[in-house]
């Protein structure tokens, strides 16, 4: 619980755990800046 229950019940603008690559799904490496939402590989 903690950390991750806060991470998933806040609400984002892409729905379900936005804080992920839109391609790939990775989570480290994250471009989210300007709504990019793009790890940097697929970036």
């Amino acid at each position: 619980m903690g950390h991750q229950q806060l991470y998933w019940s806040h609400p984002r603008k892409f729905g379900q755990g936005s804080r992920s690559c839109r391609m790939c799904s990775n989570r480290h490496g994250l471009i989210c800046k300007y709504g990019l939402n793009m790890c940097r590989q697929c970036f």
